[in-house]
């Protein structure tokens, strides 16, 4: 499903601030060909990355992908759970 005025309104949430199941993160990007929203994890202190031999190179926040939609044409429950959040203030 691709309705774009309803993915164009998520848009508008990009640099906004949430929490995802008591993380906090922040919303960077609305993919609407896939389906998905983009969030950066935003801990204290990112998580040590790897460079390609595996060895600790730097850290970096983590990227988590939420689906927009669930079963048919719902909306999944974990976007609903961030919105729901948007509504209330952060501490």
């Amino acid at each position: 499903m691709n309705d774009t005025p309803f993915t164009e309104r998520l848009r508008n949430l990009i640099g906004r601030d949430c929490r995802y199941y008591g993380r906090p993160c922040r919303i960077i990007e609305v993919m609407a060909g896939e389906g998905r929203l983009i969030l950066e994890a935003r801990e204290r202190l990112p998580p040590i990355q790897p460079d390609q031999y595996g060895q600790a190179a730097f850290r970096g926040n983590e990227h988590i992908e939420v689906r927009l939609y669930g079963d048919g044409e719902a909306l999944s429950d974990d976007l609903l759970h961030i919105l729901e959040g948007l509504r209330d203030p952060l501490p």
